[in-house]
């Protein structure tokens, strides 16, 4: 086959533009969800009034992503799969929260021999992330600083954004209740 190099080639231009479609969408679904809960600007939780899309999200995730442009594509990678294994982490972890704290929630789906899989997860994806950061620490110290100050820097603005919404309900004016109608002196 003589074009048998270019199809591969093909093949994983287009998996990669695949995968990158895929965390977009959901780095946006997940970006707007959090500034729907508090946990970023309530701006980023914006849906758009037409097409139903959250914009400020998509648009976030866009520059987070043309940001990453301009890094190696080895360091990319590696801080991808990085934060792909912490986000999964994440996820257990959830899921024991949620049924700790909200026993009685519907939940379509159960997980069998629960909570044997989401500890086993959270195990193995640590496992898995220890020894990329220790592959990181030998072969791509950018990969690590990058993604140690990605982490800095989302923990920072989470700490300043609560501190800031902290002052704000503190500050606000204490409302009277109104007086019954009536006792204005208006006839």
């Amino acid at each position: 086959m003589p074009y048998g190099g270019a199809l591969i080639v093909f093949g994983a231009v287009f998996s990669t533009i695949t995968a990158l479609n895929a965390v977009v969408i959901a780095s946006s679904r997940v970006a707007c969800s959090m500034g729907r809960e508090g946990q970023l600007l309530q701006s980023v939780g914006q849906i758009h009034h037409r097409f139903g899309t959250p914009f400020v999200a998509v648009l976030l995730s866009a520059v987070v992503m043309l940001g990453s442009v301009f890094l190696p594509t080895q360091s990319a990678g590696n801080m991808s799969s990085l934060f792909f294994l912490l986000s999964f982490i994440i996820v257990n972890i959830a899921v024991i929260r949620l049924r700790r704290e909200r026993p009685n929630m519907n939940r379509p789906y159960k997980i069998p021999y629960y909570p044997i899989p989401p500890i086993l997860a959270i195990v193995l994806n640590g496992v898995l992330a220890v020894v990329l950061i220790g592959f990181l620490i030998q072969t791509d110290l950018l990969a690590l600083l990058l993604s140690v100050g990605w982490l800095a820097a989302g923990a920072v603005m989470y700490v300043a954004l609560n501190k800031y919404r902290g002052r704000a309900t503190v500050e606000e004016p204490q409302t009277t209740p109104e007086q019954p109608a009536g006792d204005g002196g208006e006839d």
